[in-house]
């Protein structure tokens, strides 16, 4: 094989091998890190406390329809974003502490807590 042309081959693995390589970076997008608690059950009037932050009011599992009067069940499927990682999770309701526990949650993972 001559000089020139393994030369010429070189190059042209070298410039394949940069273009490559400036490819694969192209168009990489890592997500923010979320996991889920999914609170299910009796959840009305129900106070969710996560950690040390301040309580979360569940609310009322229905609603009054302006026109009709008429009492609506909402969905009592209820969701909330955490950051992946070890959680403590008290749920009280009139003041009767009906869930203490603590979970550990991965990136992307939904947590079902069901409120008795």
């Amino acid at each position: 094989m001559s000089y020139q042309k393994s030369t010429f081959i070189i190059l042209g693995l070298f410039i394949f091998l940069l273009c490559m390589g400036c490819g694969l970076k192209e168009g990489v997008v890592q997500k923010e890190a979320k996991s889920y608690l999914w609170f299910t059950g009796n959840t009305e009037d129900a106070l969710v406390y996560i950690d040390d932050l301040d309580p979360i009011e569940l609310g009322k599992n229905y609603y009054i329809d302006s026109e009709t009067g008429e009492k609506i069940e909402k969905n009592k499927e209820i969701h909330y974003e955490l950051t992946p990682g070890k959680h403590r999770i008290i749920v009280k309701k009139m003041g009767e502490e009906l869930v203490n526990r603590i979970v550990l949650l991965g990136n992307g993972i939904i947590k079902e807590i069901e409120i008795p």
